[in-house]
């Protein structure tokens, strides 16, 4: 799964991570990449929010900083059933905030998660970047994420140059409350096989989730 949960805010404007947290439940899935979440922050009233989500799914949090803020830290998470062997942080570019994304290597395959930049030259450098790094593992690899670009954007066919893409770019993930662009996807890294067996965005904003083998 894929989810950009705006630091556990709705539409509405109020912060509850009870919602995410039933969202998440409902779908049970072994992984979740999250975008745009606290830790420890004024803004969310000191919780760290992946840790609580991850005590109300009953997965195990991973949270990676991207910039500090107020007084804490704002990023990207997961979220898993399966500790994995490793994790990584791994810097990328971003001309209006630092980007950032998290490695989780397994024994037999590697989970990525991201949120990439408002600029397309940001994107562009993130989308190699990344692909050098999952090569040199040379392991099968899924990364989910907001990648920020639509898919008729020139970054989409340079992701899809080392990616095979698993989500239905069709399906609109982009304002929850009427969606009307796909900016959420969640990819394979090509040369392997993937079969995707049932597919669904319309959870939450930015919320898209694949069932694969």
């Amino acid at each position: 799964m894929s989810f950009n949960m705006r630091a556990g805010r709705g539409m509405d404007g109020q912060l509850n991570l009870e919602r995410i947290a039933e969202v998440i439940r409902r779908q049970q899935p072994d992984y979740v990449g999250l975008q745009e979440v606290d830790s420890l922050t004024d803004r969310s009233e000191g919780v760290d929010q992946v840790t609580e989500l991850g005590r109300m799914t009953g997965m195990h949090p991973l949270f990676a900083a991207a910039i500090p803020y107020e007084g804490g830290g704002y990023g990207i998470a997961a979220l898993v059933r399966e500790q994995p062997l490793s994790v990584r942080t791994l810097p990328l570019p971003g001309k209006e905030e630092p980007r950032t994304s998290l490695v989780l290597e397994y024994l037999d395959y590697l989970l990525f998660n991201t949120h990439l930049s408002l600029t397309q030259e940001s994107r562009e450098h993130s989308i190699r970047l990344l692909r050098r790094v999952v090569e040199a593992y040379g392991k099968p690899a899924l990364i989910t994420g907001d990648f920020n670009m639509e898919p008729h954007d020139t970054e989409v066919l340079l992701m899809g140059e080392g990616w095979t893409l698993l989500s239905d770019s069709t399906q609109r993930t982009f304002p929850a409350d009427q969606p009307n662009v796909t900016i959420d996807y969640i990819w394979g890294l090509r040369g392997y096989s993937y079969r995707v067996s049932q597919s669904i965005s319309s959870l939450k904003k930015g919320c898209f989730c694949i069932d694969y083998a």
